[in-house]
């Protein structure tokens, strides 16, 4: 009999291959089957991770790994640093500070040499992630504008020294992670609806009335183009980081910003102008292991990844119908971004692994000098 593509997702999703995945390596060959083997050359691909050296007093960097994980070189920042983003076009990448952020920084990708700091406004916070416009000249920088409680874009000129031209409104508070969508056009802004200020370093101060949101701004007007929430029952619950979907749409996951002592989807998904958002089922030993907190979300088209530094999981769905797929465990495994077959994963404990679903995934390489940061990401030359 012939087996379509939902055939194959059917038997992916069913309890036995969930049971038979939670805490360790994903089941081999099924999503290679899913994915197709991409093991097209990958010669010129870098993968970027934010790190602190191991050690008492640690140093704060970025690291160019290739695909096997091997450090090809490093470029030492101002401070602990949270996510980058190549420049397109450019061999180039921004490097920006961790929340509440005063600076961001460009690097070559040529040979790590970095180039200028950029600090933030005085009644500004960088919050720790942006992105480019389609052609390399236009950074838009997330951040909070602190007197008026409000998030907000800052918008940069590439091409002149990373000078500041401009702000657009987020159309929402606390704003942490932000992309631009496919259309090139409009930037996704992932609000996880909490105020912090500049006097009280990551206080949350205002956890009873938080509100989260997705919101979707016309990146040359900064109009609202679209805004949705969680349902009211997840009220509780924060957005915090986003990925592209081939759809059109966003995966997203959040962080459990004021517990109410019940298990709650932690990723999910949504497409600009569709209605309400997608919630993705996973099972609740999963759920209660991830502890309400996914640190960095990624998708290869087909599939959705999140992990959970907390949990020391990473989880995997189905983009199309957001079916639960299974899980790989890393201890403080947070960093994800796809290789081609999977992903490749990093954590806080130096480990760089392959959690490609492939039986041809490699072994763990381990790097014991650094501690990697939250995000991981990949630049195609």
């Amino acid at each position: 009999m012939a087996m379509d593509r939902r055939n194959i997702l059917g038997m992916v999703a069913g309890p036995a291959f969930a049971g038979r995945t939670l805490g360790g390596r994903i089941v081999g060959g099924l999503l290679a089957v899913l994915t197709g083997k991409a093991h097209a050359a990958d010669a010129g691909t870098l993968y970027l991770n934010a790190y602190a050296t191991a050690g008492a007093e640690p140093s704060f960097g970025v690291a160019a790994l290739d695909r096997g994980g091997k450090v090809l070189f490093t470029t030492a920042t101002p401070g602990r640093a949270h996510a980058i983003m190549p420049r397109p076009g450019v061999a180039e990448a921004v490097v920006f500070a961790r929340r509440p952020g005063r600076w961001f920084q460009t690097l070559s990708l040529a040979d790590g040499t970095p180039g200028p700091v950029v600090r933030a406004p005085d009644d500004r916070r960088f919050t720790g992630h942006g992105d480019y416009s389609a052609d390399g000249r236009i950074l838009y920088v997330a951040e909070d504008d602190v007197p008026r409680e409000e998030g907000a874009i800052g918008v940069y000129d590439a091409t002149d020294g990373y000078r500041r031209i401009g702000v657009i409104p987020t159309h929402g508070l606390g704003p942490h992670e932000l992309i631009l969508m496919r259309d090139g056009t409009t930037l996704a802004v992932a609000n996880g609806g909490v105020i912090t200020h500049p006097d009280t370093g990551r206080a949350k101060l205002n956890l009873d009335s938080m509100d989260s949101s997705l919101t979707y701004v016309e990146a040359a007007t900064g109009k609202l183009l679209d805004k949705v929430r969680l349902p009211e029952e997840h009220a509780n619950l924060g957005i915090r980081h986003i990925a592209l979907l081939d759809d059109g749409g966003v995966a997203f996951g959040v962080q459990d910003e004021r517990p109410i002592g019940m298990l709650q989807p932690l990723t999910g998904a949504h497409r600009p102008g569709s209605g309400a958002v997608r919630l993705f089922d996973a099972p609740e030993d999963v759920l209660s292991r991830m502890q309400g907190y996914i640190g960095s979300v990624a998708s290869d088209g087909k599939t959705v990844a999140a992990s959970s530094p907390m949990g020391g999981l990473i989880g995997l769905w189905n983009a199309a119908d957001g079916a639960w797929l299974g899980s790989t465990a890393l201890a403080d495994g947070c960093g994800l971004a796809p290789n081609g077959e999977g992903y490749l994963a990093t954590s806080g404990l130096g480990v760089i692994e392959p959690v490609s679903v492939s039986a041809e995934a490699g072994p763990e390489r381990k790097a014991p000098a650094f501690r990697w940061d939250n995000h991981l990401t990949r630049r195609v030359a």
